[in-house]
C-alpha cells in the first residue's frame, strides 16, 4: 500500500536512531538538578563530547554552557565518587581545577561550567618545549601543594579488584596473563625499597585531561585522584603522550628543579609505573569490553587492552633489573 501524500516514511534504522536520541535526551534531562531543569526548553540543547568510560555532554541552559558528566556503567564498582568529590573540591580550592556546580557523590553526576577558550592538550602539543615546561611546573605545584586527599591510589589493590571483576564478568584474559601477574605484583616489594613519598596525585594524566586556557594550564577529571607516588603522574603523562627517551628526560629535568632528587632516581620509579599502568589499564579494558553493548566498542577495548598488555609484557625484564639495581645494597 502506498503511503499517503506528505506522510514521512522512516526506515527501521532511522526509527531506531530517533528512539535512541529520545532516550538519551531524557537521560540527560533527568540527571540535571531541579534548579537547572527549568532552563531546558528543547531536547536539542546538548551535544556529546569526549570520554571513553563516561558520557560527557556540552549543555546549553539559557545563555550559559555547561559540561555534564554521566558516569559509565559499572564504574561505581571501582571508583569512589564521594572521594572523587572531596578531592575535586580540594583541588579546586587550591586552584588546580575548575570548581563543580553540582556533584552528586551517590551517582557521580557532575556539572561544571564550560570553559569557552579551553583547549585540551594532545600528544603532539605536549612535545613543545614551552608546554612541556608548563606541565612540569603544574605537576610540581600539585605534588608540592601539601594537599591531603581522602584516599590512597594503590595500583596493586586496584589491579586485583579489576581482575576479580573481570572474572565475574567472564572476561577472556590475555595469553600469558597468569605468568605476568605474579611478576607485576612482585614489583610492590621492589618499589617499596625505594621509600618513595605519597602526595596528592591526579593519577590519570592523559594529555587531554590538561586544558590550556587564557590563565594557563588546568587539570580536569579527578576520578582516579588520591595519594600516590608523584612518579605515577609523570609516568602517565610521558607514556600517554608517546614521549621518546629524550622528551621524557626533558620533562623530568624540568620537574626536579629545586627538588631533593635526581632525574636518574626519578626515572627508575617512572619506568616501573609505566609498566604497571600498562598492566592496570589492560585489566580495565577487560571490564570495558565486557560492559560494552556495542560490538564495535567491545572490539576497540579488546585491541586497546591487548596492545597495552603486550607492551608491558615485553618490558618486565628490564623493569625488574632496573629496580633491583637501584635498591640499596643488601635490601633484596
Amino acid at each position: 500500500m502506498k503511503p499517503e501524500t506528505g506522510t514521512e516514511v522512516r526506515g527501521p534504522g532511522e526509527l531506531g536512531a530517533e528512539i535512541r536520541r529520545f532516550i538519551e535526551a531524557r537521560r540527560v534531562e533527568a540527571a540535571l538538578p531541579l534548579r537547572m531543569r527549568k532552563f531546558v526548553s528543547r531536547r536539542s540543547e546538548y551535544e556529546r563530547i569526549g570520554g571513553l568510560t563516561n558520557r560527557n555532554y556540552k549543555l546549553y541552559l539559557g545563555t550559559e554552557a555547561y559540561v555534564l558528566r554521566l558516569p559509565g556503567r559499572g564504574t561505581g564498582l571501582f571508583i569512589d565518587r564521594a572521594c572523587e568529590r572531596r578531592n575535586h573540591e580540594a583541588a579546586a580550592a587550591a586552584g588546580f581545577t575548575p570548581p563543580s556546580l553540582h556533584f552528586d557523590p551517590r551517582t557521580g553526576v557532575k556539572i561544571t561550567h564550560f570553559i569557552a577558550d579551553a583547549v585540551p592538550l594532545d600528544s603532539r602539543e605536549a612535545r613543545h618545549p614551552e608546554i612541556l615546561a608548563a606541565v612540569a611546573k603544574l605537576l610540581s605545584g600539585l605534588h608540592g601543594s601539601g594537599m591531603r586527599f581522602s584516599n590512597e591510589f594503590n595500583v596493586f589493590k586496584m589491579a586485583l579488584i579489576y581482575e576479580r571483576l573481570a572474572r565475574i564478568r567472564a572476561a577472556k584474559f590475555y595469553p600469558g596473563f597468569s605468568r605476568l601477574k605474579p611478576r607485576a605484583l612482585g614489583l610492590k616489594r621492589l618499589l617499596g625499597g625505594l621509600n618513595r613519598p605519597l602526595v596528592a596525585c591526579h593519577n590519570d594524566l592523559v594529555p587531554e585531561n590538561i586544558l590550556a586556557t587564557a590563565q594557563g594550564l588546568t587539570l580536569i577529571d579527578w576520578e582516579y585522584s588520591g595519594m600516590n607516588d608523584p612518579a605515577w603522574d609523570l609516568a602517565s603523562f610521558c607514556l600517554e603522550s608517546g614521549f621518546s627517551p629524550r622528551e621524557e628526560e626533558a620533562l623530568l629535568t624540568s620537574y626536579v628543579q629545586g627538588r631533593d632528587t635526581s632525574v636518574q632516581e626519578l626515572s627508575v620509579a617512572v619506568h616501573a609505573y609505566q609498566f604497571l599502568q600498562d598492566y592496570l589499564w589492560s585489566l580495565w579494558s577487560l571490564l570495558q569490553e565486557a560492559a560494552s553493548r556495542d560490538p564495535g566498542m567491545a572490539l576497540y577495548y579488546r585491541q586497546y587492552g591487548e596492545s597495552r598488555f603486550e607492551r608491558g609484557r615485553t618490558r618486565i625484564d628490564a623493569i625488574e633489573a632496573e629496580l633491583a639495581a637501584a635498591l640499596p645494597a643488601g635490601s633484596l
